[in-house]
């Protein structure tokens, strides 16, 4: 009885042994794990949401586990203290201008922070730094954000279905395009007018390349109006005095149109000489008659100097008007022979 009690006591003594150093190497293992016995420095971050981050989860620096969450406190209602523990390994890369966000392992793994950024000319992180937070999108507003978007993405398609069937009916103008041949052909047409529309611009593209070219050609007329500042000065003188010109020819007409008026005017007054004439018929007749009575005068006086010119009285003076007129003629004609020559020498040189 008493050997049964100690071999049973032996066997609960290995068990508990043998329990106690399981229990051992589980926490070394799991303390290697979460590096709970390595030397670390403990920072904080405030968040107003952590979104289901939890006590001992991973702090990840540039896709390198470098710490683990210690602890999680609600200091007010949207504000929660986030204490964590850095190994003082990774400390020496991480600097205090680092900036913490709530993420997640993979897409619907644990809940983790990722610190990223920092200004390698910045200190070190050291124990008891305040981590700046970044405001990341929680998994429900990336849920509700994916269910609008397929939601949308319903809806597109749905209108999709709706226009290539509208189209594959022939109906609306891109679904006449395809069914209906007249409107291609009408298409092609006005297709082609837009070439040759286009084949016109060119080439008058090309003549005003030429125009440009020549205005830069130097000696023509087109250059000179561009260039010779005196030139374009002569030319709007001359336009100047042109207006000029046209102004005294329109108050020339105006004169002109005022003493046409008053002539008429004069005309058809039966006071005045001229409308006397035109208008009382018994003074016309008097200077028909006056005008007969004056040629038939003229007639008689050509008579009596023909005979003065044969009167042996006056023969000499006819005569010595004809000499002298004869005279005077001869003159004139060395004259105009004399200019001739003297032209022709100054051709000649």
């Amino acid at each position: 009885m008493q050997t049964r009690t100690k071999t049973r006591t032996v066997v609960v003594g290995i068990f508990i042994f043998v329990g106690l150093v399981i229990f051992c190497l589980a926490v070394l293992v799991l303390g290697g794990q979460k590096k709970a016995f390595m030397p670390s420095v403990q920072v904080r971050a405030m968040f107003q949401d952590v979104g289901g981050l939890a006590k001992g989860n991973n702090v990840w620096y540039s896709g390198v586990k470098v710490g683990s969450i210690k602890k999680i406190t609600f200091l007010e209602p949207h504000k929660i203290e986030v204490l964590i523990n850095i190994d003082r390994s990774y400390v020496g890369f991480i600097r205090k201008d680092v900036r913490a966000k709530v993420s997640s392992d993979g897409l619907i793994g644990n809940k983790i922070i990722a610190l990223n950024g920092g200004n390698p000319q910045s200190p070190v992180i050291e124990d008891g730094d305040e981590v700046a937070v970044e405001t990341s999108i929680s998994s429900d507003e990336l849920m509700n954000t994916l269910q609008v978007n397929n939601k949308n993405l319903v809806d597109i398609t749905g209108n999709l279905k709706e226009i290539t069937n509208t189209i594959a009916a022939g109906k609306g103008n891109i679904g006449k395009l395809l069914k209906d041949t007249t409107v291609y052909d009408r298409l092609e047409r006005t297709l082609a007018s837009l070439q040759q529309t286009s084949a016109n611009a060119q080439r008058l593209t090309n003549n005003l390349s030429a125009y440009s070219a020549k205005l830069q050609t130097e000696g023509v007329l087109a250059n000179e109006l561009v260039t010779d500042t005196m030139v374009f000065s002569r030319l709007r003188s001359t336009v100047s005095n042109m207006e000029q010109a046209a102004q005294s020819a329109n108050e020339t007409v105006k004169n002109l149109q005022g003493v046409s008026a008053n002539v008429n005017k004069q005309l058809s007054n039966p006071q005045s000489a001229a409308g006397v004439l035109l208008n009382d018929p018994q003074t016309a007749q008097h200077l028909k008659q006056t005008i007969i009575n004056l040629d038939s005068s003229t007639g008689r006086l050509n008579q009596n100097m023909e005979a003065l010119k044969h009167n042996f009285l006056f023969r000499g003076y006819f005569r010595r008007q004809e000499k002298a007129a004869k005279k005077a003629a001869e003159q004139q004609q060395k004259e105009l022979e004399r200019q001739q020559k003297e032209a022709e020498k100054a051709r000649q040189q």
